[in-house]
C-alpha cells in the first residue's frame, strides 16, 4: 500500500510541476505500470482534429497496427454518457462491438479489458486501453488509483494544451498562420548559437502599399493570406515560414544550398502571379533575397540584415528579383526621394505632355491647372513635403493616358457616342501603364487610376466609393473638375467660378468628398485658388 502512495505521490509531483504534455504522458504510464502491472497499455489522444485519436503511448501486449483511431458517433456518444472506466465484462462489451471492423483490426480487443475515457468538462480527450495481467481483473484498490491518475492527467494535460495554445497563438500571425516576426528572430537565434548551417530567404512584395491604396485593406489581406498559403505549399517540412511584416515573408531552410533557395523563391513567384486576379492594374512582383550561414553570415544579426540588404539591391535593380547576398555589396540610404525620382524622369514626362499638347492643347494646359489646384490643396490639408510632391506629378500625370486617344476624340466639340465615352474611358488605365514605365514613379498610381471615381460609387473604372477611393485621387477629382469648369474649351465656353463652386458644393457627398470640398471652397473665398 505505501509503495503504491509513493508512486502516485511521485506521479502528482511529476504532472503539476511541467507544463509539457509529453511528460505528462511518461508520468501517466509509468505511475500505472508501476501500479497495475498490466499485461498492457494503450494511450490514445485527440490530437485537435475531429474524431481522429492519436496512438500516444503504447507498452504491452497490446497490438496495435495503425497509429491511429476515428472512433464511430456511436461509440463516441456511448463512451461520453458512460461512467469514465468501462470494465469489459459481459455488460461491456457492447463498447468493442461498436467499433468498426477496421477497427478491430488494428486494435486486438480480445486482450482488452478495461477502457478509460479521459474527459475534460465532458469533451473526451483520449481512451487508455489496459489489458489485465493474465487477463485477471484489476483489483479495487488499483481501480482506484486508475481512477485518481487519469483524472489528475485530464487536468494536467488540459492545462498543458491551454498553455500550448497560447504561446502557439503568440508566435503566429492570425491573419496567416505562418509564424511571427517574435518567432522569426527566436528561429534565426537559435540555428545561429547552435551553428546550424542555414539559408534566409526574405521575401518582400513590390508596391505593396500601393496595392493597399488601389484595392482597399480586405483586398490587401486576401493577397496576404493567399501569399502565405502558397509559401506554405511550396517550402519542405523541414522549412519554416514567417511573416516578418506587412508585406514582408521569411523562409529560414535548413542547409545552405542557393540553387535551391532560388529555385523555391522562383516556385513561389510563379505561383503567385498565377494566383493574381485579372482585374489588377499590373502584374505583382516579389522581390527575394537570401542568405547564407555561416558561409557568408557570421552571426544572427548579420544572417538577416544581410538578406535585406539584398532584398533592397533586388529591387534598386527594378523590383521582381531573386538576389543572393555577396560580400563587398555596398551601402546606401534606404530613405525614398520622391524629389530626386521626379527630376530623374522630368524630362520624360515633359516629352509625353509635349506629345498630348501636339493632339490636344487642352490636356497639356490641364494637367498643368490641375496639379497646381490639387497641390494647393494638399498644402492647406498639411499634407507632408513629400505627399504634396506626389500630389503634384499625379496632376501632371493623370490624363497622359489621352496620347492613345484618337484625336477625332478628343477635340470632338459635341457630345461623345457612348462607344466614343467608352474609348475615352481608358485613358485611366492608358496613364497607370505608361506610369508603370516611368522609373521610380509609380507612388502616383493610387491618385491617378482613382480620379474619376465618384464618392457614391458610380465612377470608373472600378466604381469605388467614399474612404476606399485613395485619398490623392479625391483631392485630384475636385481638382480636375474644377478646372474642366472654368476652362474654356472649343465647344463650350468657360464657366464662372461661382457656378464651379455651387457644383461642387450641390456635389459633396455624392460625387466629391465632402470634406475636400469644403475646404477647396473655402481656399477659393480665401482668394488661394483662382483661374488665370
Amino acid at each position: 500500500m505505501r509503495e503504491r502512495e509513493e508512486v502516485f505521490d511521485h506521479f502528482i509531483t511529476a504532472v503539476i510541476n511541467t507544463l509539457n504534455a509529453d511528460e505528462i504522458y511518461d508520468a501517466a504510464i509509468e505511475a500505472l505500470q508501476d501500479i497495475l502491472q498490466p499485461d498492457g497499455l494503450l494511450l490514445m489522444m485527440n490530437q485537435n482534429t475531429r474524431h481522429v485519436f492519436s496512438v500516444i503511448r503504447k507498452c504491452g501486449s497490446i497490438a496495435c497496427t495503425k497509429s491511429y483511431s476515428v472512433p464511430t458517433d456511436s461509440m463516441l456518444q456511448e463512451l461520453k454518457d458512460s461512467p469514465n472506466l468501462i470494465m469489459l465484462n459481459d455488460t461491456g462489451k457492447h463498447i468493442l462491438d461498436l467499433m468498426t471492423p477496421r477497427q478491430r483490426n488494428w486494435l486486438n480487443a480480445e486482450h482488452i479489458t478495461a477502457i478509460y475515457t479521459l474527459k475534460y468538462n465532458q469533451v473526451i480527450i483520449g481512451f487508455l486501453y489496459l489489458a489485465a495481467h493474465d487477463g485477471q481483473d484489476f483489483a479495487p484498490e488499483e481501480l482506484r488509483y486508475l481512477e485518481k491518475i487519469c483524472y489528475y492527467s485530464s487536468y494536467a494535460l488540459r492545462n498543458a494544451n491551454l498553455y500550448q495554445n497560447a504561446y502557439r497563438a503568440s508566435i503566429t500571425d492570425d491573419l496567416t498562420s505562418l509564424y511571427n516576426r517574435k518567432h522569426a528572430f527566436e528561429c534565426i537565434d537559435h540555428v545561429c548559437q547552435h551553428q546550424k548551417p542555414s539559408t534566409l530567404i526574405v521575401l518582400d512584395i513590390d508596391d505593396f502599399k500601393l496595392y493597399n491604396e488601389l484595392y482597399g485593406a480586405q483586398e490587401s489581406d486576401n493577397l496576404i493570406h493567399r501569399f502565405a498559403q502558397i509559401i506554405l505549399q511550396e517550402i519542405s517540412s523541414k522549412d519554416i515560414g514567417f511573416r516578418f511584416g506587412a508585406d514582408e515573408f521569411l523562409i529560414l531552410k535548413a542547409g545552405t544550398d542557393i540553387d535551391e533557395a532560388c529555385s523555391c523563391c522562383k516556385r513561389i513567384v510563379d505561383a503567385i502571379t498565377d494566383a493574381t486576379p485579372a482585374n489588377t492594374v499590373w502584374d505583382i512582383t516579389i522581390t527575394c533575397g537570401i542568405s547564407v550561414f555561416p558561409d557568408i553570415s557570421t552571426d544572427a544579426a548579420s544572417f538577416l540584415h544581410n538578406a535585406e540588404q539584398a532584398i533592397y539591391y533586388g529591387k534598386q535593380a527594378g523590383k521582381g528579383n531573386i538576389e543572393v547576398y555577396r560580400p563587398g555589396i555596398d551601402e546606401r540610404s534606404h530613405d525614398p526621394d520622391i524629389r530626386a525620382a521626379y527630376e530623374r524622369v522630368a524630362p520624360t514626362i515633359y516629352a509625353l505632355t509635349a506629345a498630348i499638347d501636339a493632339k490636344d492643347s487642352y490636356t497639356f494646359i490641364h494637367s498643368m491647372n490641375v496639379s497646381k489646384y490639387a497641390v494647393i490643396l494638399a498644402e492647406a490639408l498639411g499634407m507632408n513635403s513629400n505627399d504634396i510632391e506626389i500630389i503634384r506629378d499625379a496632376g501632371l500625370l493623370h490624363d497622359i493616358g489621352k496620347i492613345s486617344i484618337p484625336e477625332r476624340i478628343l477635340q470632338k466639340t459635341s457630345k461623345l457616342t457612348d462607344e466614343e465615352y467608352a474609348i475615352m474611358k481608358t485613358h485611366v488605365e492608358n496613364s497607370t501603364k505608361m506610369i508603370r514605365y516611368l522609373p521610380d514613379m509609380d507612388y502616383v498610381i493610387p491618385a491617378v487610376v482613382g480620379h474619376h471615381e465618384r464618392y457614391d460609387g458610380t465612377g470608373y473604372p472600378r466604381g469605388l466609393a467614399g474612404q476606399n477611393i485613395p485619398y490623392m485621387a479625391r483631392i485630384l477629382t475636385i481638382a480636375d473638375c474644377f478646372d474642366a469648369m472654368t476652362a474654356k474649351r472649343p465647344y463650350k465656353q468657360a464657366l464662372s467660378v461661382e457656378y464651379a463652386v455651387n457644383e461642387l458644393e450641390k456635389n459633396s457627398g455624392t460625387q466629391f468628398d465632402p470634406v475636400l470640398v469644403k475646404k477647396f471652397v473655402e481656399l477659393i473665398h480665401e482668394g488661394k485658388i483662382s483661374i488665370a
